[in-house]
């Protein structure tokens, strides 16, 4: 099992330096470029929640991301958890996230673009703040 860890302030000017972790990672771990495109794009926009709907953009707060590479019931898998300092929210009752919505609005189509692909969305509650968890069956 590979496990990556990265820490950032709470300020979408790390969003680039993010998007090139995960791009590096994902070619470390030898994921296909179709599947690290879509990886990449949910971490960013997780990380997009994270910084304005839960640390409120506050850069002392932190937002952490874990992205664990592994295999165990017959296939290749990999979690990502996403951590902040908010009081977190509820799955149920969210958009349908079977589609993206209108691409032309400014807010609302983060949580259909980060469930792209996934195998299972949930959010936990932890000590301090919340953790958004995807897993994926990689490729």
């Amino acid at each position: 099992m590979s496990v990556h860890r990265l820490a950032f302030g709470s300020d979408i000017v790390h969003c680039g330096a993010l998007r090139r972790c995960v791009q590096a990672f994902g070619s470390i771990e030898g994921h296909a470029g179709d599947f690290i495109r879509m990886l990449e794009l949910a971490v960013h926009e997780a990380f997009v929640n994270a910084v304005i709907h839960a640390n409120g953009s506050d850069p002392a707060l932190p937002v952490s991301i874990l992205l664990r590479d592994g295999s165990g019931d017959g296939g290749r898998f990999l979690e990502v958890e996403v951590a902040d300092c908010g009081s977190g929210f509820a799955l149920d009752g969210c958009l349908d996230f079977s589609e993206a919505g209108d691409a032309r609005k400014l807010s609302g189509r983060g949580l259909p673009l980060i469930a792209r692909g996934v195998e299972s969305v949930r959010v936990e509650r932890r000590s301090g703040g919340s953790v958004l968890i995807l897993r994926y069956i990689a490729s």
